[in-house]
C-alpha cells in the first residue's frame, strides 16, 4: 500500500504544496472570510525551498484528506503543512508529515480512487474539524461549495495568497460520463454555467455540501470557469477507508 500523509480540518481547508506541477485555483469565487482552520500544504523544491500546490483538509487533530496526485511520488522530508491563516502570506504554524497514506486503488490516468491521507507530525489544535460524508448523499443539482488557493483566472498565472471559495452544482451520472468517459464508482462531478469553478492549484481541497460536511475532495480536470464538468473524488464512497487510516 502506498504510503502519504493525511489529515482534516472542520469548517477549516487545507492545501498542499509542491513544485513544478500546475496547480488549479478558484475561478469566480470570493474570498473566504471565516474559514480560520485553512491550511496549506508545501513541497520542497529541487532548489531546496518549499513551494504552494495543492489544497487539504484537517479531519482530525493530525490528519488532512487530499488527492493523490498531489502527494504521489513525493517523501516525507519533502512536505509539510501550514495552518490557521486565510492568506499563506501571514506565516502559518506548520509541521511536517510522519506518514503518507495514498488508497491502493489510485489510478494516476483515470484518477480513479485519487484520495491520500496525510499524518501530521505535531497534533494541531484545532475547535472543530470538518464531518466526512459517511453515506451517499449528492443529488443532481445540489449546491456545493469548493476552497481552494489556486487560479482566479486562466490569465493570471500568479497565484493569490488568500484562500478562495465558489458555489457549483452536483451534475448528473450521465452527462457527468458523456464528458469524462473512464468515470468511476467512487467519482462525481460538478459543474457551473456561470463562469465558476476550481482551477490550476485548487486540486485536494475539499468540496462541502449546504451543512458544512466534506462530501468530496476536488480530484483533477478542472474546468477554470469554461462551464465543463469537473471530477471531484467522492468521500462517503471511501469513508471506511479513510476513518482506518
Amino acid at each position: 500500500m502506498m504510503k502519504i500523509a493525511f489529515s482534516f480540518m472542520s469548517r477549516a481547508l487545507f492545501l498542499l504544496s509542491f513544485i513544478v506541477i500546475p496547480i488549479q485555483a478558484i475561478v469566480g469565487g470570493i474570498e473566504a472570510a471565516q474559514a480560520s482552520h485553512i491550511g496549506a500544504l508545501y513541497a520542497k523544491s529541487e532548489f531546496g525551498f518549499y513551494q504552494f500546490s495543492c489544497g487539504g483538509v484537517l479531519i482530525s487533530p493530525n490528519k488532512i484528506l487530499t488527492a493523490a496526485n498531489c502527494v504521489d511520488g513525493r517523501s516525507l522530508s519533502d512536505l509539510k503543512i501550514g495552518y490557521g491563516s486565510l492568506d499563506r502570506d501571514s506565516e502559518p504554524t506548520t509541521s511536517h508529515l510522519s506518514e503518507i497514506t495514498i488508497h491502493p486503488d489510485y489510478d494516476p490516468l483515470t484518477l480513479s480512487a485519487n484520495i491520500a491521507v496525510l499524518t501530521l507530525r505535531d497534533v494541531f489544535s484545532a475547535p472543530s474539524y470538518a464531518p466526512l460524508a459517511q453515506q451517499p448523499s449528492i443529488r443532481t443539482g445540489d449546491s456545493l461549495t469548493l476552497y481552494g488557493w489556486g487560479r482566479t483566472s486562466l490569465e493570471k498565472i500568479k497565484l493569490p495568497t488568500k484562500l478562495h471559495k465558489v458555489e457549483v452544482q452536483a451534475l448528473d451520472t450521465i452527462a457527468c460520463v458523456s464528458e469524462h468517459l473512464d468515470l468511476g464508482s467512487g467519482q462525481f462531478c460538478d459543474t457551473s454555467t456561470s463562469g465558476k469553478g476550481s482551477c490550476f492549484g485548487d486540486h485536494g481541497g475539499p468540496a462541502l455540501d449546504s451543512s458544512g460536511t466534506v462530501v468530496g475532495i476536488i480530484s483533477g480536470r478542472q474546468n477554470c470557469g469554461l462551464a465543463k464538468s469537473e471530477l471531484i473524488t467522492d468521500v462517503a464512497h471511501y469513508y471506511t477507508w479513510i476513518i482506518s487510516h
